[in-house]
């Protein structure tokens, strides 16, 4: 095994340690309005574990609690997250955006947790199709659920089948928004789809996974290159 492979999974394995921590951690019962809006954003990121967007967060983490959170914190957070960064403070993980590839510069449109591997930080052509799947995957696990909240789950439910709507054969009438959902149908047609496209987005994002730790230090790793950097290390 090369150093580079050796390094990256010591790397992995790191990071998968810190994310157990972390769905520890969103697992206590809490009350939103005593959270932070960062600590909600960490939450719904741990709990849903794929590249976000603020409106999906935003979204999420009201269904979960029914407090609604601004999207416009978000932008506010990220800043905050790199001058933490930069102060030498460490925390035991960082909202991040998610790196856009070939140039793995730092997306405007989703965000990541810190501790995530590397691959799983890395928004590939197929991926945000991928993660959406995978949300609608969650969202049915949670609406099947037995939970004591029962205004939770229907505010689950209501936004899965916003979700499935972009799923084919999800629902009967995906404009039918009083229509009663058919989970096991959701996750099925969810599950088709996935199957599709999952292996070739993983592949694809652990190859540049693989090349982005060639290529950028730790820093650049996480809060993303710049172009003329990639492309001078790219040269040599």
């Amino acid at each position: 095994m090369d150093a580079v492979a050796r390094l990256q999974l010591e790397a992995e394995a790191a990071w998968q340690r810190a994310r157990r921590i972390g769905q520890q951690r969103a697992a206590r019962p809490s009350a939103s309005k005593s959270l932070s809006a960062r600590d909600r954003v960490v939450s719904t990121l741990t709990e849903l574990n794929v590249p976000c967007s603020p409106k999906l967060i935003a979204a999420y983490s009201e269904a979960r609690s029914g407090d609604a959170l601004d999207q416009r914190s978000m932008a506010s957070i990220r800043r905050d997250e790199r001058r933490s960064w930069e102060s030498g403070s460490r925390r035991d993980t960082y909202v991040l955006p998610a790196l856009e590839g070939p140039w793995f510069i730092a997306g405007r449109g989703k965000f990541v947790l810190s501790h995530w591997p590397l691959w799983q930080r890395i928004v590939g052509p197929l991926s945000p199709r991928v993660d959406h799947l995978k949300v609608c995957l969650r969202l049915v696990d949670q609406c099947e659920a037995k939970v004591a909240d029962p205004e939770m789950s229907a505010r689950m439910c209501r936004l899965l089948g916003e979700l499935a709507r972009t799923v084919p054969d999800a629902l009967e009438n995906a404009w039918n928004s009083s229509e009663e959902l058919d989970t096991v149908r959701i996750r099925k047609a969810v599950l088709a789809e996935l199957n599709l496209i999952e292996g070739e987005d993983q592949k694809g994002r652990q190859k540049e996974a693989e090349r982005a730790v060639r290529s950028l230090n730790e820093d650049d790793q996480l809060w993303g290159g710049t172009i003329p950097h990639v492309i001078a290390n790219k040269a040599r």
